[in-house]
Formats: C-alpha cells, structure tokens, sequence
C-alpha cells in the first residue's frame, strides 16, 4: 500500500474535523443558556421588589409614604446588586382610597455581556441592553 493510499483511507482526524465544527455551536448554546438565566434572575428579582412595593403600599398605614414604598423597592433591588439609579419606578394611584387599585411599574436596563453583539445585530436591544419591565396592581386597603 503507497503513501497516498494510506492517508486517503485513515479516519484518524475526522473526529478532530467534528469537533472544531460542532463545538462552537455548543458553546453558543451554553453561553446563551447562562445568559438567559442571568436575566431570567433580574426579572424575577424586580418582580418581586414591585410585589414588596406594591404590599407595603396599599396598607392603610398614615406613616406610610410613596418614598417609603420606592425605598423598599430599592431596597430589595439593592440586595441583588441590581443598579438602583437606572432604575424608573412608577406608582400609580397611591394613596387614592380604599378600593381603588395601586399599580406599581419596575423597568430596568438588563446588559448581556456576552451575547450583546447578537443582540444589536437582531435589533433587540441598544449596545447589548433590553428593557426588563414588571407590572404589580393591588386594591388599597
């Protein structure tokens, strides 16, 4: 058997080849799976900080007051290590009697890190940033 007629036959790199096309992909999906949960994360976390809001402001409690109700969000935003200064909190009918509804509005910037360049090439975001919004309506007490 020539030279040639060896190396036409060997498999001995096509695993090699395999790999170095296939393992991009997988670290792709692995970087996004991570990156989705990062966000996932502070959404759940500024879902949770309007609840908190949203609860302490609808108690029929004089000593209450909107800058309260903004501390405890920010407060509880600040516990994740969320930036509490590009954050827009919004009450909406605080304090407006018994019965009526207190909506209160959590919008933060969210940067993915890794996949910013994907998301400014889709149009999804500006500079690797998507707006994360949540929304909590309780009935004044």
């Amino acid at each position: 058997m020539t030279l040639s007629a060896r190396f036409r036959r060997s498999d001995a790199g096509q695993a090699l080849v395999e790999f170095a096309l296939v393992m991009p992909v997988v670290l792709l999906m692995l970087v996004g799976i991570i990156e989705f949960g990062r966000a996932w994360n502070v959404q759940q976390v500024i879902t949770d900080a309007a609840r908190e809001g949203c609860r302490q402001g609808v108690l029929a409690n004089p000593a209450i007051t909107q800058a309260s109700v903004v501390g405890t969000i920010n407060t509880a935003l600040a516990r994740a290590a969320i930036d509490t200064n590009v954050t827009q909190i919004t009450l909406i009918g605080f304090g407006a009697g018994t019965g009526t509804l207190l909506t209160v509005d959590v919008q933060t910037p969210y940067q993915f890190r890794f996949l910013g360049v994907l998301i400014n090439l889709a149009n999804l975001g500006q500079d690797g940033y998507v707006l994360l919004k949540t929304q909590f309506v309780m009935r004044n007490e």
